[in-house]
């Protein structure tokens, strides 16, 4: 697998970061945001946190996503 576009603003690439799910065009972990957003901020204020990279509807669906189960960001267990 080389790379896989989900919706308008994710992306997996094998070449980037380890084939993590990041943010399209960047190398910003989807993960990342999300753990901002349970820490309670706002798309919006996720967005403000990585200015010019990331837009408020890109977290925003990153978040929808992951609520509906379409996709999943998992945390590599280093035990593992």
């Amino acid at each position: 697998m080389a790379r896989v576009e989900i919706g308008h603003h994710l992306v997996i690439d094998s070449r980037i970061c380890g084939g993590r799910l990041i943010f399209k065009g960047t190398r910003i972990l989807v993960n990342d945001a999300l753990e901002l957003i349970r820490s309670g901020l706002t798309p919006e204020k996720v967005a403000r946190e990585y200015p010019g990279l990331l837009t408020p509807a890109a977290v925003s669906e990153a978040v929808s996503l992951t609520r509906r189960g379409l996709v999943r960001e998992v945390q590599k267990n280093p035990a593992a």
